[in-house]
């Protein structure tokens, strides 16, 4: 009898395991989530015993516990909430709040990684195929020494852009939707993107209109003529440093946009409209009405001593682009 017991509780235990490595996995993957909510997770799996058990920790531990702010693990966990991992079963006498956890989006998350790595099988076959098609109408052949994984010319220690080590998982500020794998650098042409929560059926249609949208970007062995024509990738050193005078010019950029000018065209991500917007970024509305003056003020101007005069200008109307450089220099 104690044998058999013995057996059973180590089933119970196995099971239980596998339970929090399942759920684990699909919070990692779940693109509405991210790392810091996984680490909170964590920190509420360590103090279950099994899944029925309703866990409590307070602000202190779970600090102590994610060497996180408390104001991270208060949104984290009201994100886990939002997403059904977490829900409120009582609290103890102390105050802390018991949560049920469950691993509430897991066929959403497994529907997700399938479509993801679909469109992402299909991109990098079509981009394959886009080189296959640039080698034979420039005549050349795959070289006998290049392999998957051999760097491009202008890549190296020494190259142009020299390679950078990856991590598997995103960094902080940026999500794991498809969008992101795709187009690595699009954060670049729209502030804020990656702060937008998509819902499940948007991430779909948005994965579909990127398989459409790329199959239509063919890059010409001339110059970009169309906003969304892509640069191509230059084959040598030379060639990289004469697209990027053709694209700049005499213009004056700042280094760190002349650095994302150069990755994006060592990528083969970079098209005409993109460089514009990134050598000459759109100026900002400058608002009419009053009650707009904070939020734009606050948002456009860093330096607290300067908001007294944009006010001033602001309801005198004098405000102007020139002004504003000023002010946000």
């Amino acid at each position: 009898m104690k044998a058999t017991g013995r057996k059973k509780k180590e089933k119970n235990g196995a099971s239980f395991t596998t339970w929090k490595l399942n759920l684990e996995n699909t919070v990692n993957a779940d693109p509405k989530a991210d790392g810091e909510c996984l680490q909170i997770v964590r920190a509420y799996l360590d103090f279950m015993g099994s899944p029925d058990a309703r866990p409590y920790r307070s602000l202190i531990d779970l600090k102590i516990a994610t060497s996180l702010s408390e104001n991270t693990i208060i949104q984290r966990r009201r994100k886990l909430v939002e997403l059904g991992y977490f829900t409120e079963d009582g609290r103890t006498s102390d105050g802390a709040t018991r949560y049920k956890i469950v691993n509430a989006r897991e066929n959403i998350v497994l529907d997700h990684q399938t479509i993801a790595r679909e469109t992402l099988r299909r991109l990098e076959a079509e981009k394959k195929e886009k080189t296959r098609q640039r080698r034979k109408k420039a005549g050349l052949s795959p070289s006998p020494h290049e392999g998957p994984l051999s760097p491009a010319q202008d890549e190296g220690l020494n190259g142009v852009c020299p390679l950078t080590p990856r991590r598997d998982s995103p960094s902080r500020h940026e999500g794991n939707y498809v969008y992101n794998s795709v187009e690595p650098y699009s954060y670049e042409e729209e502030e804020g993107i990656n702060d937008t929560f998509f819902d499940d059926v948007e991430t779909v249609s948005f994965i579909a209109e990127t398989t459409q949208s790329s199959s239509t970007l063919t890059p010409s062995a001339a110059t970009p003529l169309s906003e969304h024509d892509v640069y191509p990738i230059p084959g040598t050193h030379f060639d990289f440093e004469a697209t990027m005078f053709e694209i700049l010019g005499d213009r004056q950029v700042h280094d760190a946009t002349e650095r994302t000018l150069r990755k994006l065209l060592s990528t083969g991500a970079l098209t005409r409209g993109m460089a514009e917007r990134l050598i000459n970024p759109p100026a900002p509305v400058i608002p009419t009405s009053e009650s707009e003056f904070g939020a734009w003020v606050r948002t456009n101007i860093p330096d607290p001593t300067r908001h007294r005069e944009a006010f001033r200008l602001l309801r005198e109307h004098k405000m102007t682009p020139e002004a504003l450089r000023r002010l946000a220099a």
